[in-house]
């Protein structure tokens, strides 16, 4: 039997055996630990569309809410209003808070400047939640940490 060696060198290779296993599983648990970390801040970006519902106003807009503490950059969102897709609105800079943009397909820009919903001419803002007639189809944006970012008409976020 002194071909399968002392006690020592099985004891030393079952050591080495364990460590690496650990090691691998410790790479592992770290990778999927900074992809959700990457994936925290661009969690904190949510847009929707709403409607002022008083006769006389009428108006339809987005909702832009960033919650992250951070800015996002070249931020894309494409919506839908009344069944047809409109002009994207595109935005270069996102601070922090939330903002509500109303659309003007009348005006040249087709998008009007950001105003805090709760300071804006509109009295009561509603989203839409019933209807794909008036949604956000899809929102690109690049993060502080320079990911850009995808967002389908469902809310499934993926790096580009």
């Amino acid at each position: 039997m002194g071909f399968w060696g002392d006690l020592p060198t099985w004891l030393t290779t079952l050591a080495i055996v364990v460590a690496a296993s650990q090691f691998l599983l410790e790479r592992d648990r770290r990778k999927e630990e900074q992809e959700r970390d990457k994936r925290e801040q661009a969690r904190q970006l949510t847009v929707w569309t709403v409607t002022d519902p008083a006769p006389r106003s009428r108006a339809y807009g987005v909702v832009l809410s960033n919650t992250s503490g951070s800015t996002f950059h070249d931020v894309e969102v494409h919506v839908r209003l009344h069944g047809k897709q409109t002009s994207p609105l595109e935005l270069t800079i996102l601070p922090p808070g939330t903002f509500y943009i109303e659309h003007a397909p009348q005006e040249s820009y087709t998008w009007r400047f950001a105003v805090d919903p709760q300071h804006c001419d509109h009295h009561e803002l509603r989203p839409y939640m019933k209807s794909d007639k008036y949604q956000v189809t899809s929102l690109e944006f690049t993060d502080s940490a320079g990911v850009r970012w995808h967002s389908d008409d469902r809310a499934r976020l993926e790096a580009v």
